[in-house]
């Protein structure tokens, strides 16, 4: 049996529909937490959660005219949720999948070879995090190397957990870039072990 939304519900869905952003914060607000707690529930990592809450509400942000016309609105939004969850878990297999029958066809390299090549991926990474802004460097570090949480990096930093998101994506890329170019001639074997240690 549906649930229909109630007046406070649908005058909160109006004002969003409306384009007012401090109701689609209310909005937000009001359901981050149930979305958030599901979405972590089920796929066991903070960072794909919180992607998850954020990429749901902005297909809210994005289909908001229709919302004062939604007789469920959180049975819609729950659905929307539910299908990003589904579809992060899908693409993490199939990310997997990939990864390992690429390094199943890949050439071999004596140990030696190996060896050599990691201590080369190393000092480039290096590198890759010297050059980073102090902010981005110092969230990299205390997320990647110190292997804190989200939530103690941000009370080190005395920052918001947003903040902390946000540089760690930033230096995540920068990184990724610097090291990806340095390595275009590498071998697969190299790609691997970079995507699967570090990110």
């Amino acid at each position: 049996m549906k649930t229909r939304n109630s007046n406070d519900d649908l005058s909160l869905l109006t004002s969003v529909a409306s384009g007012d952003e401090q109701s689609f914060r209310l909005l937000f607000d009001k359901h981050r937490a149930n979305i958030y707690t599901t979405a972590l529930r089920i796929t066991a990592n903070e960072w794909t959660a919180e992607e998850i809450l954020q990429d749901t509400f902005l297909k809210v942000w994005i289909n908001r005219e229709i919302l004062p016309d939604l007789e469920n609105f959180m049975g819609w939004l729950y659905t929307i949720a539910r299908n990003l969850t589904y579809n992060s878990i899908k693409q993490a297999q199939n990310e997997k999948k990939k990864l390992l029958l690429a390094a199943k066809e890949s050439i071999y390299y004596p140990p030696t070879d190996y060896l050599t090549q990691d201590k080369e991926f190393e000092h480039i990474l290096r590198q890759a995090i010297e050059r980073l802004p102090p902010k981005q460097k110092l969230t990299y570090q205390l997320i990647k190397e110190q292997e804190m949480k989200r939530d103690e990096a941000a009370l080190a930093l005395n920052v918001s957990p947003e903040t902390v998101k946000w540089n760690l994506d930033q230096a995540m890329r920068s990184v990724r870039a610097f090291c990806m170019a340095q390595l275009k001639d590498a071998p697969l074997i190299i790609g691997l072990y970079f995507s699967s240690k570090y990110f």
